[in-house]
């Protein structure tokens, strides 16, 4: 057998489902015989898309998100979304080709100067990619495992698979035992246990505590044991922006810290005095630059031992290295021990608070004549769009009113790609989605930009008949430069791009499309919405661009502390 063939059994083994891809004749014989095998084949019109595809899918699904690239040029196009997967330590498996192997210095220096090929390994160590690079046929199938391993265990993985390589002849790896598919979780030390127990027992230090679940504590499974440490220790419970919705129907679930956290729950945030971190980073937009629990001893669990205190200093003995879900559980269990029970920071009146809370309450229309309020139209999709749906995000200033507006109920229902600070891998995001989630409501909100940037893979959400929802907030510029000149008091000229009707394009394309500029416009947008989509519907969106987002000061460092 031909270690193509092997590696798309091994594939197949743990269980991978699908492919996203842009062929080229290095990897051309491996992606078919993984499509042979039924594992399916999505392809994609550019490589930094196909990533893109892979890690929403990975997201959106907890499952192992796999891309394949072309080395090369191929690889070099993805660098941005396998640096956003990287970041956000995604399970992305990126299988990229490379040039066959050489023999000597001679035939070495002979094949850089004729091939489109150069080193993939010394740019993915450069930028802290992980990469495994087989150097012969006989060690393949046992490296693309120990790859699969390592990716399904949380780490962006590289495998860099030489033309050569997958043409020989494979040797099979013993079988793998069930129990290695699972990736081994860190344990807390007993010790650290009870010095958190201890602590929480200290009800001078520890009464007003909030829980903060970042991705981490999604993705180990911990939110039951989270809600039971709530109870235990009168917490209220709060999420980063990745893990949202984690606690949803909880009483006293206050929504997302930080930059996005209502009025309500950042009033409570900031004057707690216990932070109950788990599985989070706590970087400057959770915390809002630091001003969030200004008072507060912070508690940080976590399996990456560089996030403890990376942002937001962290006494030692509270500070613990340990998968989220097994030291939850441990700690939940020694204080059921103890007998522990604490009413903290939970009173009747919270859970009234917070469910009287109206977002839109607060909202003064301001649209033109032409041009539509990017609240009002969210708040307008809210209502008309199914209930069952999911937020797949560009970044940019657009996705502002979109997570404030376009309300989305249980974990794993917002994914944004934003972790290397691009625009333009919107698109990619929501075919991931659809793909992971077929059943579910797949709204995309991208600006135009982003939109004009990914408009090839929109052809590959109509190839594969995908239903999203493309909503395009076209301010007709770079908004937040736009925003940022018009703060810093310079001309915004070279920010503003006038963009031809997105709508027309979309058409062309294949998709159906509207475009709207007033409310009324939104009525011909409901009546499609009532009929099941076969393909994606686009939303060309004149928007008043006048409208800011609060929080982009913020990021500008033209603001410093948080509203409350």
């Amino acid at each position: 057998m031909r270690v193509y063939e092997a590696l798309a059994e091994e594939f197949r083994r743990h269980e991978i489902e699908c492919v996203f891809a842009l062929m080229g004749e290095d990897i051309a014989r491996l992606l078919i015989a993984m499509d042979s095998r039924g594992i399916a084949c999505y392809g994609a019109r550019h490589e930094n898309q196909a990533v893109a595809m892979a890690d929403s899918y990975a997201r959106s699904t907890g499952k192992l998100g796999v891309a394949g690239l072309t080395g090369g040029p191929g690889f070099t196009n993805a660098m941005t979304a396998i640096t956003t997967a990287n970041r956000a330590r995604s399970n992305v498996l990126v299988v990229v080709g490379a040039g066959p192997t050489a023999e000597d210095a001679r035939d070495r220096a002979d094949l850089r100067r004729r091939s489109k090929y150069f080193p993939h390994v010394p740019v993915c160590e450069a930028a802290g990619i992980a990469v495994v690079k087989p150097t012969a046929s006989s060690a393949a199938v046992t490296d693309a495992r120990a790859a699969i391993l390592a990716t399904a265990a949380g780490r962006t993985t590289v495998l860099n698979l030489a033309v050569d390589v997958l043409d020989g002849d494979a040797v099979e790896p013993p079988p793998l035992p069930a129990a290695a598919r699972a990736p081994a979780r860190l344990a807390p030390d007993p010790e650290a246990v009870v010095t958190l127990a201890d602590f929480f027992e200290e009800t001078w230090a520890v009464s007003r505590p909030v829980v903060i679940a970042g991705y981490g504590a999604l993705a180990s499974g911990a939110d039951a044991a989270l809600r039971r440490l709530g109870e235990l220790t009168g917490s209220l419970l709060s999420t980063t922006l990745r893990a949202a919705g984690l606690f949803d129907g909880d009483p006293y679930d206050i929504g997302i810290c930080g930059t996005f956290a209502t009025p309500v729950a950042a009033e409570l945030i900031v004057a707690a005095d216990c932070v109950l971190v788990f599985g989070a980073t706590l970087n400057r937009y959770t915390t809002y630059g630091g001003t969030m629990f200004p008072n507060a001893r912070v508690v940080q669990v976590d399996d990456d031992r560089d996030a403890l205190g990376r942002f937001v200093p962290v006494e030692q003995e509270l500070a613990v290295h340990a998968d989220v879900k097994l030291t939850v559980e441990a700690l939940v269990a020694e204080l059921e021990r103890r007998g522990h029970s604490a009413g903290g920071y939970r009173s009747p009146t919270i859970p009234a608070a917070v469910a009287g809370f109206d977002r839109n309450s607060g909202v003064r229309d301001q649209s033109l004549p032409d041009r539509i309020d990017p609240r009002t139209l969210m708040i307008e999709l809210d209502r008309m769009l199914p209930a069952d749906r999911m937020l797949a995000l560009d970044n940019g200033h657009n996705f502002t009113f979109a997570i404030d507006h376009l309300r989305v109920r249980g974990p794993r229902n917002i994914v944004q790609l934003n972790d290397a600070g691009s625009i333009g891998l919107g698109i990619g995001t929501g075919i991931g989605a659809a793909v992971g989630r077929p059943g579910t409501t797949i709204v995309v909100a991208v600006g135009d930009a982003g939109f004009l940037m990914a408009l090839g893979d929109l052809e590959t959400a109509v190839r594969y008949e995908l239903p999203i929802v493309v909503v395009i907030s076209n301010d007709e510029a770079l908004g937040v430069e736009l925003h940022f000149l018009n703060l810093i008091g310079m001309p915004t000229k070279l920010a503003e791009f006038p963009t031809p009707s997105l709508a027309a394009v979309a058409e062309a394309i294949g998709a159906e499309a509207f475009t709207v500029r007033s409310a009324d416009d939104l009525t011909a947008v409901e009546e499609r919405l009532r009929r099941p989509l076969s393909g994606p519907l686009v939303l060309d969106c004149r928007i008043n661009r006048a409208i800011r987002a609060e929080w982009l000061e913020f990021a500008m460092g033209l603001k410093t502390v948080q509203p409350v």
